[in-house]
């Protein structure tokens, strides 16, 4: 606690002790407190100290740019404090961010992690062959200018900038940042990176040769907790889309159409087969097919479940061939399209190949473990792009490095049930679990639902009068009071359809709403926006967002920047093959399928929305839930209570 530079609030000494008592035991420590009580700082403060004392450097992993940001800004605020220089950090992102070719080449910019890794291995060979004006720019920089790179080797220590800062200032200085990073990470105590610098093998295996250490000497922070199960099963799960496959074909044209498989089919030939396989199972497992053979395209199901060999049995019936030739077949794509990555290096693009992709994909499908994977086919782009997919249903799959590490935390301000986290991560029993309540005071808030709407789609078909009392509800709320005021609804489908009925011109203030495709800079714009027009209007400023989307998680709107939440109806997961399958794994393993995969995730996004509200001591504000399934989270939102006249309630508090 030596280390904390601000003043303390209730809890966060007893985070900290519990947090070094768990370093000491080299144990792992699972907690939950609530938004804005200062998690970061006390989990920063404690691994810290005990790394300085021991040796140690600390892995801090984070889901977003924003959260890596707060991390940096809380280490300058410790090094203010203890003025000492051994307290260094670096805020590490991919090179999508971090090379600046990339940033200026959308194609390059696009890439995949292997595929910028083995461009800027080829840039900096031709930097490396002293040939004029080959390579990149940035890279010849930085091993040619001595006295430029000690400059700004000096200005990072000296200024411990954000990632975002430290990319703009070598960038000013035509010098690679990326290469920057790996001559500063030694000197690095604390490391803020993405999650896969830590959970994908190659990448973490890179790291931790830059950082010249072992995992025993790692302290592994994981921010934002909740997200890591399902980045986890993203990471591990792998999908092949009929998009893919025309790419298949007009690369295999392009390079004059290869023969496989001892020159019995042409890659070309084999790719049309197989998208037209993936047609046929979309056809027949979403679509179905009647008795009469006519099929019915009710566009009810977005995806199925396909038989573990289906793809497999399909392949070799139509091209009467045998197992062993697939996996003749499958070689043949990976040699051919590393060769024409190689070929495309040399011409000084993205060495990318989709022939590649292909038989990468294939060798997973035919190999992978059926009894921690789902094999679906899945309809999407209205029906232009139908895909199969392996879903990875077993995050610990690639938490294995964990208990490699020194210890580990994992912290969120919504994580319950913390049963669900340790068991979701394959995390030992004898994990410490810990819930800290909120530091503010409940008198600072008030949520409220209502009973006479619900997104139930059911209720919705049967009685279309919800749709336009639920938007009576948000019209009269934004217009009613002069408060910053944000409305979740449960996805970008439904928010569009209440813009596509023409009701978004009865909100009487200014308005912005998130686009699904805006990018991170465009969509802070929107928030900065939304700030600044709520403090200098008076009549406020409303923002139209999604549950469980980039501002309902991360993002503070302190005192008047956000007083208002509006929660439209329950973030259910949809009822998806998907999300079935998940629900009886977990019933198969845990007896909990409900509870852990369909109840906490709907209650997490709740909380993280609710708790945009509240960030510190002072702030004040109301959270409105429009749905009468609410009262089934009572165990985790304890103080909702039922308004009957939400006006009037939301008023009484607001001129308390």
């Amino acid at each position: 606690m030596d280390l904390f530079p601000y003043a303390l609030r209730k809890n966060q000494e007893n985070i900290m002790r519990d947090i070094r008592n768990t370093l000491d035991a080299r144990k792992h420590f699972v907690f939950e407190s609530g938004t804005g009580s200062g998690k970061t700082i006390c989990v920063l403060s404690s691994t810290l100290q005990y790394a300085l004392e021991n040796n140690k450097k600390i892995v801090y992993a984070t889901r977003t740019n924003a959260q890596q940001r707060q991390v940096i800004l809380e280490l300058r605020a410790i090094r203010k404090k203890m003025k000492d220089k051994r307290i260094f950090g670096l805020g590490i992102q991919g090179r999508t961010n971090m090379c600046i070719l990339a940033k200026n080449d959308p194609e390059i910019g696009n890439g995949t992690s292997e595929e910028l890794s083995k461009f800027c291995s080829n840039q900096k060979k031709k930097v490396l062959s002293n040939k004029k004006n080959e390579g990149c720019k940035y890279y010849r920089k930085f091993i040619g200018d001595k006295q430029k790179i000690d400059t700004i080797l000096e200005w990072t220590r000296q200024k411990l900038p954000t990632a975002e800062e430290f990319v703009e200032y070598c960038k000013k200085n035509t010098v690679c940042p990326y290469e920057m990073n790996k001559a500063l990470i030694r000197e690095a105590v604390v490391i803020v990176v993405p999650y896969i610098y830590v959970f994908d093998k190659t990448i973490r295996i890179m790291l931790f040769d830059w950082l010249s250490t072992s995992e025993d000497d790692i302290l592994l922070v994981v921010d934002e907790a909740h997200n890591l199960p399902d980045y986890l099963r993203d990471l591990f799960s792998a999908q092949l889309s009929a998009w893919m496959l025309n790419g298949c074909v007009f690369e295999a044209e392009k390079v004059g159409d290869p023969s496989i498989a001892n020159g019995k089919i042409s890659v070309s030939k084999f790719c049309k087969i197989l998208s037209e396989i993936v047609n046929d199972l979309r056809d027949t497992y979403v679509y179905g097919i009647l008795e009469n053979g006519i099929r019915r395209n009710t566009h009810v199901k977005s995806d199925a479940f396909i038989p573990s060999h289906e793809l497999e049995s399909e392949i070799l019936s139509r091209l009467k061939i045998t197992s062993i030739t697939l996996r003749d077949i499958i070689s043949d794509l990976i040699a051919y399209g590393e060769k024409i990555q190689d070929y495309r290096q040399k011409e000084g693009k993205l060495p990318r190949s989709y022939i590649h992709k292909l038989g990468i994909f294939l060798e997973f499908w035919i190999t992978v473990e059926m009894d921690r994977y789902i094999k679906l086919v899945v309809d999407s782009a209205d029906g232009k792009n139908p895909r199969i997919e392996a879903y990875c249903l077993d995050p610990s799959i690639g938490t294995g490095i964990i208990n490699e590490f020194h210890s580990s935390i994992h912290m969120s301000g919504t994580l319950k049930p913390l049963e669900e986290y340790r068991d979701s991560l394959g995390l030992s029993q004898y994990t410490e679990l810990v819930f800290y309540p909120s530091p503010f005071s409940r008198e600072n808030r008030r949520i409220f639902f209502t009973r006479d709407v619900t997104t139930r789609y059911e209720e919705i078909a049967r009685d279309k009068t919800i749709i336009s009392r639920m938007w009576q509800h948000i019209t009269n709320i934004c217009n009613t009071f002069p408060k910053n005021t944000m409305v979740f609804f449960p996805s970008f489908n439904i928010l569009s359809m209440f813009r596509n009925k023409g009701y978004f011109t009865d909100i009487e203030r200014c308005l912005y709403v998130e686009e699904q495709a805006m990018s991170q800079s465009d969509l802070m714009d929107l928030v900065i926006d939304f700030k600044r027009c709520g403090v200098e209007n008076s009549n406020g400023a409303a923002l139209f967002s999604v549950i469980g989307g980039r501002i309902s998680e991360g993002m503070d709107f302190p005192a008047e920047q956000l007083e208002i939440a509006v929660i439209v109806g329950i973030p259910y997961p949809k009822p998806t093959a998907r999300q079935r399958g998940l629900q009886r794994y977990y019933d198969l393993k845990f007896g909990k399928g409900w509870e852990y995969t369909v109840n906490a995730p709907a209650a997490r996004k709740l909380l993280q929305s609710i708790g945009r509200l509240i960030r510190d001591e002072n702030d004040r504000g109301v959270a409105i839930v429009l749905d009468k399934r609410a009262p089934r989270f009572k165990q985790y939102i304890s103080d909702m209570r039922e308004s009957k006249n939400l006006l009037a309630d939301i008023s009484s508090f607001m001129n308390r």
